[in-house]
C-alpha cells in the first residue's frame, strides 16, 4: 500500500466522461442503463478531497432525451413531460471522497495508482442519494490522464465508467 496522496494528485482536476457500461460478468452481456454507453458530463475532483459531477444523456446520440427548447426560468407553458425528461436523464451530486487501499502500478506501461474511493453525497439531484455512500475501485492509466471507476451492482453485475482528463484552462 502507498499513501492516498498520489491518487488524490491524479484525481485532482476536471474529467470528461468517455463511456459507461453495466455488464453481466458471467455472460458478458451489456445491460441497459439510463444514460446509454456514451453519457455527457463532467466530474471535478479537488485537491482537498471533494468531488462534484453531472451526467446527462448524450446530446448527439440521444437528442430525444435532451429537450433543447427548455430554459431557466421555466415557463408555465412548458410541458411537465419535457421537464421530466431532463430530470429522468440527468444526475448531479457532490461531496467528500475518501481514498484507501492504494497500490502503485507506476512501473507498468505508464499506469498510475489504483485503489478504492468512497463518495459521500452531501448534495444530489436525487434526494435519496443525500447521505449515501458509494464505493468504487479506481485505476489510472496513461500517466494519470485516463481513469476508470468500477462498482459492483450485485451478483455478476459490474458498472464501469471511463474518464479522460480535461486540459487546464490556465
Amino acid at each position: 500500500m502507498v499513501s492516498p496522496k498520489k491518487a488524490l494528485e491524479c484525481f485532482a482536476g476536471a474529467w470528461g466522461f468517455l463511456n459507461g457500461t453495466i455488464v453481466n460478468t458471467t455472460t458478458g452481456a451489456l445491460l441497459p442503463d439510463w444514460h446509454s454507453p456514451y453519457p455527457s458530463g463532467i466530474a471535478v475532483y479537488t485537491d482537498n478531497g471533494y468531488n462534484t459531477f453531472i451526467v446527462t444523456a448524450n446530446d448527439t446520440t440521444e437528442p430525444e432525451k435532451r429537450p433543447k427548447e427548455l430554459n431557466l426560468s421555466a415557463s408555465p407553458s412548458d410541458p411537465d413531460s419535457r421537464w421530466a425528461l431532463v430530470g429522468k436523464y440527468s444526475v448531479a451530486a457532490s461531496g467528500p471522497i475518501h481514498i484507501s487501499n492504494v497500490t502503485d502500478r507506476s512501473g507498468k506501461d505508464r499506469e498510475g495508482p489504483s485503489g478504492v474511493v468512497t463518495r459521500t453525497f452531501s448534495m444530489a439531484t436525487l434526494p435519496s442519494w443525500v447521505g449515501r455512500w458509494i464505493t468504487y475501485t479506481f485505476h489510472f492509466y496513461d500517466d494519470c490522464q485516463v481513469f476508470n471507476l468500477q462498482q459492483s451492482l450485485g451478483v455478476d453485475v459490474l458498472q464501469t465508467a471511463w474518464f479522460h482528463k480535461l486540459p487546464s484552462q490556465y
